[in-house]
């Protein structure tokens, strides 16, 4: 049986803090069923690029990049 498994990071717009940052949460889909979570990681949303799942500074976009390897 063959098997399907995707990350897709994405920011929730609607839930920004009073510092101007936003979590970035990571929905994880295998076989058609999803779960969310969050990866622990801020960002403000004009840094973030939702077309790549990108954080437009060096520093995040690199901890983004070790938590999709580790998941």
């Amino acid at each position: 049986m063959r098997s399907t498994f995707s990350i897709l990071p994405y920011i929730n717009r609607s839930k920004v803090k009073a510092d101007g940052t936003t979590a970035v949460l990571c929905r994880i889909t295998i076989d058609g069923k999803s779960s969310t979570i969050t990866t622990g990681i801020y960002c403000r949303p004009e840094d973030w690029n939702s077309s790549k799942g990108t954080i437009r500074t060096v520093r995040e976009n690199n901890r983004l990049q070790e938590f999709k390897k580790s998941v």
